[in-house]
């Protein structure tokens, strides 16, 4: 069973729990040159990050399909052909300082995979 395979190599490999893989969480001190404090007052440096492909900015191109369709424009009005058009898309997901990261750290806790900046949360109370 892979169950137990896993939990044989496990046991076998020994040690304690902190020097397995955990989430740690994070807030960017500063960006050039990529500065990240963990909780414990501990600061990464980017030799120890390996940035995730959805932080930073992100283009995405594909098409979009337009449908046949009657349109009005003032007075103007007209039937439209179905149409594809090509589209490209720019993400801006790149990281500020202050913003609060969350990451993986690896094995012994000498690398730091960031995966994803926490969304800033604005609620208005009405």
């Amino acid at each position: 069973m892979a169950g137990e395979r896993l939990y044989r190599m496990m046991h076998e490999r020994g040690g304690s729990d902190n020097e397995y893989c955990d989430i740690v969480y994070g807030t960017v001190d500063s960006v050039d040159p990529l500065k990240v404090q963990l909780a414990n007052d501990m600061i990464l440096t980017d030799d120890f990050i390996v940035m995730g492909k959805n932080i930073g900015k992100i283009v995405l191109n594909g098409r979009v399909k337009v449908y046949a369709h009657s349109d009005k424009v003032g007075s103007a009005s007209g039937n439209r052909p179905e149409l594809i058009e090509k589209v490209r898309y720019e993400l801006d997901n790149s990281l500020k300082a202050g913003d609060k990261v969350s990451m993986i750290r690896a094995d012994g806790g000498q690398q730091f995979y960031l995966f994803e900046r926490e969304p800033k949360v604005k609620l208005k109370l009405t």
